[in-house]
């Protein structure tokens, strides 16, 4: 299976609101299928407001955005468990690893059936 972007977002989708564009989560401030949170919109640079991150297009614009910020080469390379640790982590998840272990496993029972 080749990787792509369309895949992965997917599954992102799946795992943070069931794909719901209308997911709000107020401790956090989280918006749209991706759970998008106001310092990771900032982060990104895309122009707009945060609110904007409950249209799908918008979120997919930032969530790129991020992880060419963060983890250029794993957005190049479509390195799935990279890009779902960032995007669960933030930019400092490696000295976190484990912490997205069990986010890393929902994405893969998506991207793959089950979590290899």
């Amino acid at each position: 299976m080749t990787n792509s972007i369309p895949a992965l977002l997917a599954a992102l989708a799946l795992v943070e609101s069931s794909g719901n564009d209308r997911a709000f989560n107020p401790r956090e401030l989280a918006l749209g299928r991706y759970q998008i949170r106001p310092a990771y919109f900032q982060d990104s640079k895309i122009k707009g407001v945060h609110s904007q991150c409950t249209n799908k297009e918008f979120s997919e614009q930032v969530i790129l955005a991020y992880g060419m910020l963060y983890e250029p080469v794993a957005v190049k390379t479509l390195n799935y468990e990279v890009i779902a640790r960032l995007h669960n982590g933030g930019p400092n998840w490696r000295k976190h690893k484990k912490a997205t272990n069990n986010y890393w496993n929902k994405v893969k029972t998506y991207l793959y059936g089950t979590a290899k």
